[in-house]
């Protein structure tokens, strides 16, 4: 993959990772974990990533062992990779053994240091909420989960935290925001049940703002749309792949593993590219080509031969 343009902050993007503490199969089907370091391990190659992004569900079951598990494995990949490590929680999550492990979320800050967290307790009720700057670029936690329910809604301590963070110091190149119920339509019956409630007073703090792109997950399959004219990226899930054609009102989804690589421009610009982990039982290499091929056809076809 080429590498960031200059300015540009690379983030990777996970979702739905649904980790369990005791190692139990989510859905009777997938080990997560070991899904997770495929994917990670998948992408290792990618170039310039400046920020990771966990958009929710990050745990299975709540438990501080689950927990501990994503800062190792995806804290170690950012570390070594010398970038920022935010997660926000999901509906799985429980705020209280999220908090106890990754506090408000901003683990890691630029360049992949450390981030210190005052640890006092904070009520389950509470939406865990957050920012830091990595880059130039604002990014901003938004905790829209509900205690008990799959459906996710902005309280008013998360929208009121939203829109001071939105009208505080300005940053140089803008803001991304990363929540977990993504304010788009969804494309099976379930997930429109469980979806995002009264994305307008969302919409209303979006417009006119500094905010580039919104990121979130929920829906175990890429899509992208937008909201007051900010783009609204969804990523695949790390542990599986809603089927989105199937049947309206059933719901399935396939043994497969994703994330996407999100490039902010310091301009505003958006440029997303989906990753797909591919099963070398069932994914046959088509075709490969050496660097001297591609070279010899990008010169050939290439707007250079002309």
């Amino acid at each position: 993959m080429q590498p960031p343009a200059a300015g540009s902050l690379r983030i990777l993007h996970l979702s739905d990772t649904h980790l369990t503490g005791d190692g139990a199969l989510h859905q009777g089907s997938v080990d997560t974990t070991a899904a997770l370091d495929a994917v990670l391990a998948h992408v290792d190659g990618v170039p310039g990533v400046g920020l990771v992004v966990v958009s929710g569900d990050v745990s299975e079951d709540g438990s501080p062992e689950s927990y501990r598990t994503a800062r190792e494995r995806i804290g170690a990949w950012a570390e070594r990779h010398g970038a920022a490590l935010v997660l926000v929680p999901g509906n799985h999550d429980l705020r209280e053994g999220f908090r106890q492990v990754l506090a408000n979320g901003h683990v890691l800050g630029e360049g992949g240091a450390p981030l210190a967290h005052t640890m006092e307790y904070t009520p389950p009720s509470v939406p865990v909420s957050g920012q830091s700057v990595v880059a130039g670029f604002r990014v901003v936690t938004v905790d829209t989960s509900v205690p008990g329910a799959g459906y996710g809604a902005l309280s008013e301590t998360a929208l009121d935290r939203l829109r001071t963070a939105l009208t505080g110091e300005p940053v140089p190149h803008g803001t991304v925001v990363v929540l977990h119920h993504p304010p788009v339509p969804s494309p099976t019956l379930l997930h429109e049940a469980l979806r995002l409630q009264d994305p307008d007073d969302l919409a209303e703090l979006l417009d006119g703002s500094d905010v580039r792109v919104v990121l979130g997950g929920h829906q175990h399959h890429h899509a992208v749309g937008s909201l007051a004219g900010v783009p609204v990226l969804v990523a695949p899930g790390v542990a599986n792949d809603t089927d989105v054609v199937g049947p309206y009102d059933e719901e399935s989804a396939h043994v497969a593993h994703g994330a996407l690589i999100v490039d902010v421009g310091p301009d505003g610009s958006v440029w997303s590219t989906p990753v797909r982990v591919p099963d070398p039982d069932r994914d046959v290499l088509a075709f490969a080509l050496d660097a001297g091929t591609v070279a010899r056809i990008a010169e050939q076809a290439g707007p250079a031969a002309r």
